[in-house]
């Protein structure tokens, strides 16, 4: 009897440990937390796991950013030193290594959120990045 309490005891406290409240104060800000104040209106928030793959940031991608190198052209190729050329072609090995092994990749926007590339983004910059390394990795 003494380890069916313990069980009960045990399953119960297990079962409520995981609540969030969230509740506005008299400034109007709001606070989250296990227990909200006492004489305080809260309501409870469902709390989502983390993603199995949370996506991975290409070390050169930006809003901004070009899937192309900053050379255009074969006579641009020409006037670009060794050392550039070596830049490219590591850049877009580290690219196309994070673009195989994880299938999101997020990007961040100007404003500091994050939005995660489509598939058809994905292939684009897959194909940029070997066109790169074909091109820049001797």
């Amino acid at each position: 009897m003494r380890y069916l309490t313990y069980l009960v005891l045990v399953v119960s406290t297990s079962l409520n440990a995981g609540s969030i409240h969230k509740w506005v104060d008299e400034n109007g800000n709001v606070h989250y937390g296990d227990a909200p104040p006492a004489k305080t209106k809260s309501e409870s928030v469902h709390v989502l796991s983390a993603p199995n793959n949370p996506g991975k940031a290409l070390p050169r991608l930006s809003v901004t950013d070009s899937p192309q190198p900053a050379a255009g052209g074969e006579s641009g190729e020409q006037e670009m030193s060794e050392d550039q050329a070596s830049n490219i072609c590591e850049a877009a090995r580290q690219d196309l290594e994070i673009i195989n092994s994880s299938a999101r990749i997020k990007l961040q926007q100007p404003d500091g959120s994050i939005r995660y590339l489509d598939t058809a983004e994905i292939a684009e910059r897959k194909a940029s990045s070997q066109a790169e390394v074909d091109r820049f990795c001797n």
